[in-house]
C-alpha cells in the first residue's frame, strides 16, 4: 500500500516568505554594490587631491607658479574638498540604509524560519498519526488473524 504524500497547506506562504527574503538579499547586495563604488570614487577623488596639492608646492618650490594658478589651485582644491565632503556625507547615508536593509533581511529570514518550523512540525505530526493509524490497523489486523485461529483451531 503506497504511504500517502505529506502537503503543507501553508507552502505557498513558505514559498512567498522565501522570496522575500530573497528580495531583501538582492536589495543588500545592491547597496553594497554602491556603497563600494562610492568608496572608490571617494579614494579616487582624494587621490586626486592630493597630486594637486603636490603640483601646488612643486609649483611654489619652482617659482613657476603665475596669477592664473594662484587663482586656480585654490579654488580646484576647495571644489575638491567639497566633493570629497559630499562623498563621506553619501557613504554615512548608504551606511545607514545598509543597515536598514540588514534588519530587513533579518526579519524576513526569521518570518521564512518560523514557516519552516511549522512545516516541519505538522509534518512531524502527520507522520505521528499516519504511523498511529498504521499500528491500529496492524493490530486490528492481528486480533483479527488470533480471533480466526480461536474458531479454526
Amino acid at each position: 500500500m503506497a504511504q500517502p504524500k505529506f502537503r503543507y497547506r501553508l507552502e505557498k506562504i513558505l514559498e512567498l516568505k522565501r522570496k522575500k527574503e530573497d528580495d531583501e538579499k538582492e536589495r543588500l547586495a545592491k547597496l553594497l554594490a554602491e556603497e563600494d563604488k562610492e568608496r572608490q570614487l571617494k579614494l579616487q577623488l582624494e587621490a586626486q587631491l592630493a597630486s594637486v596639492r603636490a603640483e601646488l608646492k612643486e609649483r611654489q618650490r619652482n617659482g613657476t607658479l603665475d596669477i592664473n594658478g594662484l587663482r586656480f589651485f585654490p579654488q580646484h582644491i576647495k571644489h575638491l574638498e567639497n566633493l570629497i565632503l559630499n562623498q563621506e556625507l553619501r557613504l554615512k547615508e548608504l551606511a545607514i540604509r545598509i543597515l536598514e536593509q540588514r534588519q530587513n533581511l533579518m526579519r524576513a529570514a526569521q518570518e521564512r524560519k518560523t514557516y519552516e518550523k511549522h512545516k516541519e512540525t505538522s509534518q512531524e505530526t502527520w507522520q505521528a498519526e499516519l504511523d498511529a493509524a498504521e499500528a491500529k490497523m496492524i493490530d486490528e489486523l492481528a486480533t483479527l488473524k488470533y480471533a480466526r485461529e480461536q474458531a479454526t483451531g
